[in-house]
């Protein structure tokens, strides 16, 4: 019976390493104007590893008629777009999702990433290059650079 607790308890142990062990990470870079609030948020994708989220949030009331955006991610990640007519009721909008480019990246981030991998990875990126037109047809631009936010 004493063996048989033993080798349940080791067994638990072990679930448990491995549970907590499993993608229990994601992280954060954020950037800020004037006129917007933008984020990248890093997390975890069990079937490519990670998952890069880009958003948007407008912080004026001015309407805005076109976005158009270039978010360079990493040096070999660079994502463009545009969203006519956005509407920010509920703050931040989705401007992208991106996974990572290489096997090996996948690779790295299924087996989980730490703070300073993810620094690595990311380098003196991401930058968000934006360039809206307001509702009197004026055309702004601006490039906002993020930067790592520590995990809480």
């Amino acid at each position: 019976m004493n063996k048989a607790i033993k080798v349940s308890f080791v067994f638990v142990l072990f679930l448990l390493v491995v549970a907590c062990s499993s993608n229990d990470w994601s992280y954060r870079y954020e950037g800020k104007s004037e006129n917007w609030k933008v984020v990248a948020d890093i997390i975890p994708d069990s079937e490519n590893g990670a998952r890069f989220i880009g958003k948007i949030d407008h912080l004026s009331e001015e309407k805005i008629k076109l976005i158009q955006y270039e978010a360079t991610m990493t040096n070999t990640s660079q994502l463009e777009g545009k969203i006519e007519n956005p509407i920010f009721n509920n703050g931040f909008i989705i401007l992208f999702q991106d996974l990572p480019n290489t096997e090996s990246a996948k690779k790295e981030f299924k087996n989980g990433v730490t703070e300073d991998e993810i620094k690595r990875f990311f380098g003196d990126y991401p930058v968000y290059k934006i360039t809206w037109i307001d509702e009197q047809g004026v055309v702004h631009s601006e490039t906002i650079q993020l930067k790592f936010v520590e995990p809480t």
